[in-house]
């Protein structure tokens, strides 16, 4: 009999975010192979994955003292897996949603074609860019299962799905130290705006371009030499680029938010094991300052992140919201936040590395991979970072029109032509030859 699920507190923030115009709260990934998938033991194992894992086997209900998740029951989970013959009607996939109040709450398509790729969405209410790479984990452990044994099915992943769970983690001194000293670390941070039309007339796209692993590891060995991360360095890249977009005046200071995941608190044995939002925001500044260097500039940044990280970074924002659904009535808690949500016009999201010793589908391993998270509605801006086998993949999502459409493709590839110039040991600045502007695709 299928079951019902109380509904966490960042399901509806995530929600909000759709309803509040900030974006459309659904995860993205995109794997591409030398040969194909089999469609029927990928059928299989994504409604047994559904099987597995209650949450994704459900509807979304907003009525009532509660909103909660119910069960459709196994019929329905068939509808969670397509075949698309053509290019256009996989990348139509792509930035396609899942709606929650139907479900389920992923589906997966399979390219049937010389090029095969697999594209899997997932509503952000059932997780983060955390879980839902777990979840790409497990799909790959029950495709290689059923392909060995017909009759192969997973042990459930069930656990916790409340963010209590982290702040468990914390005593009352710490919470309250981060209600004080980090009160500025949420919602808008500056009134700054990408440079996007006004037409109202979109459609979502997703635009990426792709480092090399070469190219990625003279950045990583340029990174080391100054005690930075590879975030650190896109994270400077895009500093400087929005500085000179946006025309910013020496002296003017630039605030991007920028996720967490707040796993890093928990326990090795407590940190999966279940599809949950865990992920916060932290607000990161840095002025600009026209006449800097690249080093300089990265040096702030690193000094910024640091300082961010010894800071119970990302805790103010599970505190706040863990004391307005305490305090309040469900309805209550939803409409303060619907009302005094300042969404950030301008941010930036690491997605993750993608583990390839774990993402094969038994002998298959995709030659690129690389994911990505909600679609933006403008005037909102997002960079995204993923990683895989090496290489990484610089993304950006927006429903937009063609003018939106070429300035944020220009944009990245500006983004990538400062971190080759800048970064790499190898001459990419005699000739940084940009990359293509393929929807959904790698560049």
């Amino acid at each position: 009999m299928p079951m019902n699920y109380p509904a966490e507190v960042f399901d509806q923030v995530q929600l909000l975010f759709d309803l509040t115009g900030f974006n459309d709260h659904q995860l993205h990934c995109v794997l591409r192979f030398d040969s194909g998938l089999e469609a029927e033991v990928l059928r299989q194992a994504v409604i047994a994955s559904i099987e597995a894992i209650p949450i994704l086997g459900t509807c979304y209900v907003a009525e009532g003292r509660r909103p909660r998740w119910e069960g459709l029951g196994q019929p329905r989970f068939k509808d969670a897996f397509a075949v698309a013959q053509t290019e256009a009607k996989f990348e139509d996939f792509v930035t396609s949603r899942v709606e929650e109040s139907a479900g389920p709450q992923v589906k997966v398509c399979l390219l049937d074609s010389d090029e095969p790729a697999l594209a899997l969405t997932m509503n952000h209410m059932a997780c983060d860019a955390a879980g839902f790479k777990e979840y790409l984990y497990f799909l790959c452990e029950i495709y290689a299962g059923i392909s060995a044994d017909p009759g192969y099915r997973p042990a459930a992943m069930t656990g916790d799905r409340s963010m209590r769970r982290v702040l468990e983690r914390f005593g009352m001194a710490t919470k309250l130290k981060s209600l004080l000293s980090q009160s500025r670390e949420n919602n808008r941070a500056g009134d700054y705006r990408f440079p996007l039309s006004e037409d109202e007339d979109v459609r979502p796209f997703i635009l990426t371009r792709t480092l090399e692993q070469a190219d990625v590891d003279s950045i990583l060995a340029y990174c080391r030499a100054q005690g930075a991360t590879l975030n650190d360095a896109v994270l400077t890249a895009y500093y400087r680029c929005l500085f000179r977009t946006l025309a910013l005046a020496s002296g003017a200071e630039l605030r991007l938010p920028v996720m967490v995941d707040m796993r890093r608190f928990l326990g090795a044995s407590d940190g999966s094991g279940t599809l949950a939002n865990l992920s916060s925001t932290v607000i990161t500044r840095l002025d600009c300052r026209s006449e800097e260097g690249f080093a300089d500039s990265l040096a702030r940044v690193k000094a910024t992140m640091d300082e961010k990280k010894d800071a119970d970074i990302g805790l103010n924002g599970f505190v706040k919201l863990d004391l307005i659904y305490r305090l309040l009535p469900n309805g209550a808690a939803n409409r303060l936040l619907r009302s005094s949500l300042k969404n950030p016009l301008i941010c930036m999201t690491n997605v993750s590395i993608l583990d390839a010793a774990r993402l094969s589908f038994g002998d298959l391993l995709p030659r690129e991979a690389f994911m990505c998270g909600s679609i933006k509605h403008k005037p909102h801006f997002q960079l995204a970072m993923s990683s895989y086998a090496g290489t990484l993949t610089l993304s950006s999502n927006l429903y937009g029109n063609s003018v939106d459409k070429k300035r944020v493709s220009s944009f990245l590839d500006e983004v990538k032509r400062e971190l080759l110039t800048e970064c790499s040991l190898r001459q990419h600045d005699q000739a940084p030859a940009p990359a293509g502007a393929r929807i959904a695709g790698s560049a």
